[in-house]
């Protein structure tokens, strides 16, 4: 039992270690390039955590052709050939994400309407390229961006509200540059990939409105929680007193095109096909998953189990692989983040059965406010907890998962990985003949 289960934990942490050496393998956007009609200059803009990435491969492709750039990312800015780097603030937007952002802004003004843009876009463009709408503060949009993301709400209703309370967002970079040629290659990471959504879409004309916007924060409970200058920003918002973002109805942009690439999709084959040369059967799911974090551990366990008592149509030794975004309403102020949580839960779960083990990962290498970018767990974790005289469910129950992890030696730690392709699990149930 032992040795099987440390056979599962060596191949998951090579699998952390893939992450982090195939950013740049997976990211290959080169296809996407050349839908680019080369005759124009061609200028470089962007902003989320893979930026950099997409950027450098825009510089590999174009070269000389690029006339001049610049993008916004959450890593130490990097010095480019021929676009400059800006540094702002992932997850909640601060000064610098500000500052950045006007940057880029004005930036976007002074390019001429005959040249080609490349706009590379990535999840974490939310508080990158921010700047706060009308008299609020950026204190007040951060303050507003922590209680949305623990508010339980999903991505896409998360970035309906970041969308009107951004000069930046929804559509307003893109009316910036409505007469030009503008080509969106967009990195999701969002389920669904919808283009609306993602990076709270900058060049996109956004079909939601204020009144979406109040709807969700009270379908959550949290409009008594949000800063009173928010509140009367939306209200305004509802009563036409303030500009609606552009809608698609009235700004075709008839010289925009956008290209989706799936980065989860690809990370997830990538991170299958290894498992296939290991000898294990796997799964992976055709969509990303968009649930809430107890059903979606309730259904990773639930399948691994099935597996292992041999009533499911896959064989041991198993490999399941999942991707998406979860939700998760955060009710104390203990520390970590859902890739945690979700590993602790999942912990809780298959506690006893054998041999399984579970890693959960955040992509990007930052799970929640930590230093911590998920955990890998497996049958026997809880059970050496106890002997610990730790008690598993205080530390899930207070949200706690990261103090868990750490006394436990369970932690992910990769760094910053400068892409961002959602959430990732991996469910190893059983290990193939030597």
């Amino acid at each position: 039992m032992k040795d099987m289960l440390d056979r599962q934990s060596n191949i998951l942490n090579d699998l952390t270690g893939m992450v982090v050496e195939n950013t740049d393998d997976n990211l290959d956007l080169k296809l996407a390039f050349s839908q680019i009609d080369h005759k124009k200059p061609i200028w470089i803009l962007g902003a989320g955590k893979a930026s950099i990435l997409m950027a450098r491969e825009a510089e590999r492709y174009f070269a000389d052709r690029i006339k001049d750039g610049m993008i916004i990312t959450d890593s130490v800015p990097v010095k480019m050939k021929y676009t400059q780097v800006f540094s702002g603030s992932h997850p909640f937007p601060d000064e610098a994400s500000v500052s950045a952002s006007y940057e880029l802004r004005e930036f976007a003004q002074k390019i001429p309407e005959t040249d080609q843009v490349v706009f590379c876009l990535s999840g974490g463009a939310s508080s990158l390229l921010c700047i706060p709408a009308g008299n609020l503060e950026v204190s007040e949009l951060s303050k507003t961006y922590q209680i949305l993301l623990k508010s339980g709400a999903s991505i896409h209703e998360i970035n309906i509200v970041r969308k009107h309370l951004s000069e930046t967002a929804g559509g307003r970079v893109g009316k910036i540059l409505a007469d030009h040629n503008v080509y969106s290659v967009i990195l999701s990471d969002v389920p669904g990939d919808d283009p609306a959504t993602i990076g709270s879409a900058p060049t996109i004309p956004d079909p939601s409105t204020f009144r979406d916007c109040f709807k969700i924060v009270k379908k959550y409970g949290i409009w008594p929680k949000l800063p009173h200058s928010v509140r009367i920003f939306i209200s305004k918002g509802m009563h036409r007193d303030i500009d609606e973002t552009p809608k698609p109805n009235d700004n075709s942009w008839i010289k925009h095109k956008v290209e989706i690439i799936s980065a989860a999709k690809l990370m997830a084959n990538s991170i299958g096909a290894s498992l296939e040369g290991l000898g294990y059967h796997v799964e992976i799911p055709k969509e990303a998953y968009d649930k809430p974090l107890p059903k979606l551990s309730k259904d990773i366990c639930s399948d691994a189990i099935t597996i292992l008592s041999k009533r499911g149509k896959t064989k041991t030794p198993a490999a399941l692989v999942y991707y998406g975004e979860s939700t998760v309403n955060v009710t104390d102020d203990g520390k970590g983040g859902r890739n945690q949580h979700l590993a602790l839960m999942a912990a809780i779960s298959i506690e006893g059965q054998h041999p399984i083990s579970v890693m959960s990962l955040a992509t990007d290498g930052v799970d929640g406010p930590t230093d911590s970018a998920g955990a890998i767990i497996n049958s026997m974790t809880t059970l050496k907890a106890r002997k610990k005289k730790l008690i598993p469910e205080d530390y899930l129950q207070s949200f706690n998962s990261y103090n868990f992890h750490e006394q436990m030696s369970t932690h992910i730690q990769i760094g910053r990985t400068g892409i961002n392709a959602m959430d990732l699990q991996v469910v190893l149930v059983g290990v193939p003949k030597k």
